[in-house]
């Protein structure tokens, strides 16, 4: 799962104090006083500047249209926020970002260096960004990436939330717990319920041409290949419920272990692994389709394994 950290932490506190810090360094003089001011400088080291009365009256007018945009964006934020009153998740905006901004408010970046930040900054998005590519009001997508399945979503949601239970107890105060604490149960609330009857395009995909192949197999002439045999295999899986809540309880005591200091990463992914590697098959026993479906959602396993060797 390839992850875009720049673009990812977009809207958090490190972008905001980088671009602080560089419209510090480069800022262009936004009055015809400074203007001057820098024309007379550059020609007293020997460099002809002429600057027009255009150039002028445009620099003029930068802060008056920085002032406008930065209006607008708070007017529609606000209006987002009106249409969606109850969980900050279901407001404009990435999943990382609605969190470290909401620490930010309760000052938890203040003291912490650039460094510091950045640090804390990646290991949000990588516990957020299964569920944002998903289930987030923004999403920040590469083209590499392809959706997660609805089963790897599932485990997702379970592993993350367990994942920002423990960053609350590894790096949140105890005064700033409570409040984190419900944030955290607010994004659990917010993506359960769009997870619900949430199925990847893929997985579409692979029901419809299942149908198809069986619907044409009287008429085909040709024997489906092994990748047409692969598809149809999982496009005919069907989850049973009663074994996505058995999954969800087993992935639930393995991420408690990990939590208690009571399971190694390595360990516990492996078994969190077999579980989703079951559940996505059906509970089959054919060696080819639980391979396909183990690959297929090593993603979200490999991403889980990241944050959680963080977080332990």
């Amino acid at each position: 799962m390839r992850i875009d950290y720049e673009t990812e932490r977009a809207g958090g506190v490190y972008s905001e104090r980088m671009l602080r810090k560089s419209q510090s360094i480069w800022q262009m003089p936004s009055t015809p006083e400074s203007l001057k001011k820098e024309e007379t400088e550059a020609r007293l080291r020997g460099v002809d500047v002429t600057i027009s009365p255009e150039s002028m009256e445009y620099m003029e007018k930068v802060n008056e249209r920085k002032e406008a945009a930065q209006k607008e964006r708070e007017r529609l934020q606000k209006e987002w926020e009106m249409q969606n009153p109850q969980n900050p998740f279901g407001r404009m905006g990435t999943q990382f970002s609605i969190i470290s901004n909401a620490l930010a408010e309760h000052g938890f970046y203040d003291n912490m260096s650039d460094d510091e930040v950045l640090e804390i900054e990646n290991l949000l998005v990588n516990i957020t960004h299964g569920m944002n590519s998903v289930c987030g009001t923004v999403k920040v997508l590469s083209p590499e990436s392809e959706q997660l399945t609805s089963q790897a979503a599932k485990f997702e949601l379970e592993s993350s939330t367990a994942a920002l239970r423990q960053f609350s107890q590894k790096y949140v105060s105890g005064e700033m717990q409570d409040f984190f604490n419900n944030l955290v149960d607010q994004y659990y609330e917010h993506n359960s319920k769009v997870l619900e009857g949430y199925q990847s395009s893929r997985e579409t995909s692979n029901e419809l041409l299942a149908a198809i192949y069986e619907k044409t197999a009287s008429n085909r002439r040709a024997p489906l290949s092994e990748n047409e045999k692969m598809i149809q295999m999982a496009g005919k899986v069907k989850v049973d419920e009663e074994d996505e809540k058995e999954a969800i309880k087993e992935w639930r005591k393995c991420l408690k272990a990990l939590a208690d200091g009571k399971g190694e990463v390595g360990e516990m992914m492996g078994r969190m692994s077999d579980i989703l590697k079951m559940l996505a098959s059906g509970n089959s026993e054919n060696k080819q389709l639980l391979n396909y479906v183990e690959q297929w959602n090593s993603p979200a396993i490999e991403n889980a394994r990241k944050y959680w060797s963080v977080l332990v």
